[in-house]
């Protein structure tokens, strides 16, 4: 699914766009299907926090889609993968959620998560992926 081997591994300096308050943030993953349904996972070494201002940011998008859009969830993922190691998503456990203004707590297998949550929002294009 990495289509730029190379572009992949380049790391990005986000050297000039900040300072030790502010800084950009980035989204480890997204899916959006239909203009109508938007997940955006936050995964993280487990006991790794997702830090405050990520978090509020993360939580603001997803707010903004549900006023806007349709269905938007946060889903926090955490891994135990070596540094040297690739962190594969399907090995990653679902720690938490956010939907409609609420966390939720969660321990899954990341697919166990999606299937649920694509039969029970009946998401079709994520049902034919899983």
């Amino acid at each position: 699914m990495i289509k730029h081997e190379k572009r992949f591994k380049q790391k990005v300096s986000f050297k000039g766009v900040g300072n030790s308050k502010i800084h950009p943030s980035d989204i480890d993953a997204v899916l959006e299907f239909d203009n109508k349904y938007l997940i955006i996972f936050e995964v993280k070494l487990k006991g790794v926090p997702v830090p405050f201002g990520q978090e509020l940011l993360f939580k603001r998008i997803v707010d903004c889609w549900q006023k806007t859009n349709g269905d938007a969830f946060l889903v926090y993922c955490q891994h135990e993968t070596e540094t040297d190691e690739i962190v594969n998503m399907e090995n990653t456990t679902v720690i938490g959620a956010y939907h409609k203004s609420k966390k939720f707590k969660r321990n899954e297998n990341i697919k166990d998560f999606l299937v649920k949550l694509a039969d029970k929002y009946r998401i079709k294009k994520l049902q034919d992926a899983l």
